[in-house]
């Protein structure tokens, strides 16, 4: 029961830092180019929430990769599009067709970054001792 918890807090903290690095990119996105390339400032930002998510699932997690789906499968189905919801009520029209486009242009880089920051932050911890 508390690896469930755990990985429902987690899928939680990962679709709210989903959700800032779509509004950082955004926010960045100069108004007369709308993110025609995926420049660097896109994978530089996946790389740090990349190493944020290796460390969760290095200290908060450990060595379980059963656990890996348990985050990743929800954050996919429920938490990214209802934050992703919740976040436009809040916007006007234009920002927030913004940031749905940016949100759908760069889905797969954030989604890259997740699960190899995921896999790497299982593979580096260390094993739990059995008592």
């Amino acid at each position: 029961m508390r690896l469930i918890v755990k990985t429902q807090v987690i899928a939680i903290i990962v679709s709210i830092l989903w959700l800032f690095y779509v509004n950082i990119v955004a926010f960045f996105d100069q108004p007369e180019r709308a993110l025609q390339y995926i420049n660097y400032f896109v994978y530089g930002l996946a790389f740090l929430v990349g190493m944020i998510y290796f460390l969760l699932a290095k200290y908060f997690i450990g060595r379980n990769w059963f656990a890996l789906l348990l985050v990743v499968i929800p954050f996919l189905l429920i938490y990214q599009p209802a934050v992703l919801q919740i976040s436009l009520r809040f916007m006007t029209d234009g920002n927030g067709a913004v940031v749905n486009f940016i949100s759908l242009s760069t889905g797969t880089i954030h989604l890259l970054a997740l699960i190899v920051g995921l896999a790497i932050g299982v593979m580096f911890s260390r094993p739990a001792f059995k008592k």
